[in-house]
């Protein structure tokens, strides 16, 4: 419900608490998972958790800056792209991130080591690649930095997601057509000896881009 309240065309970060409901739609969301796996937990593991699902959030609204503006949705980054660069939020968020991995030895079950490590690897991954997507936010020096601990060239990936956009459009239109009433389809034209093979017109591009 107070999500709803970031729905507005005009809002004043004085008017509407945009961070601390970002905060708490995201952590909310991973604590209620957490205690769903766990059945309970100890107040520092709840913590640690609010704090991911926040962590999250704000990745995600980075991911979505460009429609969140065009659709008048208020977020830390909607509210300021466009005005000024991102650069600084965006640090913030990074060494937000960072601390909240550094509680991370609340958890301490055996075997879990590589589970943190893949959370902490995905964390700056998940970052650089939101940066990379609100590229035009950003001022030239800080995505050359940013762009250093990518393993692939930001207009590489924004070619990729293109073309997989295009296909998943070509998708979504075969299935409308399979679904429409009295279509002579069935799920038999479907088996893998009727379907026609990749060429390279079809196929997703290859990954010729990454570096080493």
């Amino acid at each position: 419900m107070n999500s709803l309240r970031l729905l507005r065309r005009v809002v004043s970060p004085y008017e509407v608490d945009v961070l601390g409901i970002s905060f708490e739609k995201g952590g909310a969301s991973v604590l209620a998972h957490g205690c769903l796996v766990a059945g309970s937990l100890t107040p520092a593991q709840a913590d640690i958790l609010f704090g991911w699902g926040a962590f999250l959030q704000l990745v995600d609204d980075l991911q979505d800056v460009e429609r969140d503006r065009r659709d008048s949705l208020s977020t830390v980054f909607s509210q300021t792209a466009g005005q000024w660069p991102l650069d600084a939020l965006t640090n913030r968020v990074f060494h937000f991130g960072a601390r909240v991995l550094d509680r991370l030895t609340c958890f301490d079950a055996p075997g879990l080591e590589p589970l943190k490590e893949v959370m902490r690897r995905s964390a700056v991954g998940l970052l650089v690649d939101a940066v990379g997507r609100a590229g035009r936010f950003y001022t030239r020096r800080y995505l050359r930095r940013i762009a250093a601990h990518s393993p692939f060239r930001f207009s590489f990936l924004r070619k990729v997601r293109k073309e997989l956009t295009r296909q998943q459009a070509s998708l979504t239109r075969l299935f409308e057509a399979f679904s429409e009433p009295g279509d002579t389809g069935s799920l038999d034209d479907l088996r893998p000896g009727k379907l026609q093979p990749f060429t390279a017109a079809t196929r997703p591009p290859a990954l010729q881009d990454r570096r080493p």
